[in-house]
């Protein structure tokens, strides 16, 4: 039984890891810019990072002007909107 529960824990650390690493700024630049289009990874800032147990909202500098995105926890169904 002892080690089941081990292995439970061991099991949850490792996803908690692999979801907190899905939002990372890299990601979110790369995923804003594939989302607003004509503009590379590098030409967006990201700001103001909210991680949620289901989502993430950031905030985007870019050439295009300023944007406020959201996707689910994996940086899956991205959404920016225009300020």
């Amino acid at each position: 039984m002892k080690k089941v529960f081990v292995l439970a824990l061991a099991s949850l650390l490792v996803m908690a890891i692999l979801f907190a690493c899905a939002s990372t700024e890299a990601n979110l630049s790369r995923e804003t810019a594939r989302f607003i289009g004509d503009l590379t990874p590098d030409q967006v800032a990201v700001s103001n990072v909210n991680r949620g147990m289901t989502n993430v909202d950031w905030k985007a500098a870019t050439p295009k002007g300023n944007y406020s995105c959201s996707a689910d926890d994996m940086v899956r169904r991205v959404n920016c909107v225009k300020k």
